[in-house]
C-alpha cells in the first residue's frame, strides 16, 4: 500500500480512525459462512498535529474466522521499535505497543507473516487492544 506523508514516531501517534461494518445479513447467518465475512476498513490518517493527510478506504477486508463481527474504532497503533528494529508482524515475544496515556479504544496494526493470526491477536490483547487489523505483505493468502 501507499505510505502516508508522515514517519517516525509521529506516524505512531498519528489518529487513525478505523471502521469495520459487515458486509453479511446478521439475521441469516446462512447466507455467509461464519469464517467469510467482509468489512469495510475506512481509515482517517492525522499528521503529529491533527492535520488531515489522507483519507483511505477499502472493502476488502475480511473479519477473523474467531473473531467478533462488530464495528470497531480506535486510534491506530504500530509495534514500537526495540534496539531500532520494528517487529511489524508482532510475532516477537518482545513485541509491545506504546499506547498514548487516556487511549481507551486502538487498533494493533501488524503485518501478516510470521505467526499465526491468533498468535498476533494475544499478543495485541496482551497490550488491551480493542481490535487487530492485519494487512497483507503479499498477494498470497496463507499466514
Amino acid at each position: 500500500g501507499r505510505q502516508a506523508g508522515v514517519s517516525g514516531p509521529e506516524a505512531r501517534l498519528s489518529v487513525l480512525l478505523l471502521s469495520c461494518s459487515a458486509l453479511a445479513a446478521r439475521s441469516d447467518r446462512s447466507v455467509v459462512p461464519e469464517d467469510n465475512v467482509g468489512a469495510t476498513v475506512n481509515a482517517t490518517v492525522l499528521d503529529g498535529r491533527g492535520n488531515l493527510v489522507q483519507v483511505m478506504s477499502s472493502a476488502e477486508g475480511k473479519y477473523g474466522q474467531n473473531s467478533p463481527k462488530v464495528d470497531t474504532r480506535g486510534v491506530v497503533i504500530t509495534p514500537a521499535p526495540r534496539s531500532g528494529v520494528v517487529d511489524r508482524q508482532g510475532c516477537d515475544p518482545g513485541t509491545r505497543f506504546l499506547v498514548p496515556p487516556r487511549t481507551v479504544q486502538w487498533v494493533a496494526l501488524l503485518q501478516r507473516g510470521n505467526c499465526t493470526f491468533k498468535e498476533k491477536i494475544l499478543k495485541a490483547a496482551s497490550f488491551n487492544a480493542t481490535a487487530v487489523l492485519i494487512y497483507n505483505n503479499s498477494t498470497e493468502e496463507t499466514n
